[in-house]
C-alpha cells in the first residue's frame, strides 16, 4: 500500500512540476521555478526509492493491469468475442461524435445489441463492467 501511495504521489509531483514551470514561463515569475524544481526532486527521489526497494515493477504492472482489456470468459469465448467486437464498434462510433458523419441511431443500435447480448448471457456483464 505504501508503494502505491508513493507511486501516486510521484505523478502528483510530476503534475506540480509541469504546472509550476508553465506558470513561471507564462508569468515570467522565476521564483515559481523553485517549487517546480522541488516537485521534480520529489518525483525523482520517489522513483529511485521504489526502484531500489523492488516495488517499481509491482506498481507499473498494477497500473498496466488496470487498463488491459479483459480476457474472454472461459467456456463462452464466442459470445465474449462478439461482445468485445460490439464494444469496439460502439467506441468507434463514439469517437466520431461531433463530426458530420456521427450517426446517433447507429450508436443506439449497437448499445441495444450489447444490452440484448448481456441479457441473454448474464456472465458477460462482468466483461462489460470492466470496459466501463
Amino acid at each position: 500500500m505504501r508503494a502505491r501511495s508513493l507511486f501516486v504521489i510521484q505523478f502528483i509531483a510530476l503534475i506540480g512540476c509541469i504546472a509550476c514551470a508553465e506558470a513561471a514561463l507564462a508569468e515570467q515569475a522565476w521564483r515559481l521555478m523553485l517549487p517546480s524544481g522541488l516537485c521534480l526532486a520529489v518525483m525523482i527521489s520517489i522513483r529511485v526509492v521504489l526502484k531500489r526497494s523492488g516495488q517499481w515493477e509491482v506498481c507499473v504492472n498494477g497500473l498496466n493491469h488496470a487498463y488491459t482489456r479483459p480476457e474472454p470468459l472461459p467456456g463462452d469465448e464466442e459470445n465474449s468475442m462478439r461482445l468485445m467486437e460490439m464494444i469496439d464498434r460502439r467506441d468507434a462510433i463514439e469517437g466520431r461524435r461531433g463530426s458530420p458523419d456521427f450517426d446517433p441511431w447507429a450508436l443506439q443500435a449497437v448499445r441495444h445489441e450489447i444490452n440484448e447480448l448481456v441479457k441473454e448471457h448474464p456472465p458477460l456483464a462482468e466483461l462489460l463492467d470492466d470496459e466501463q
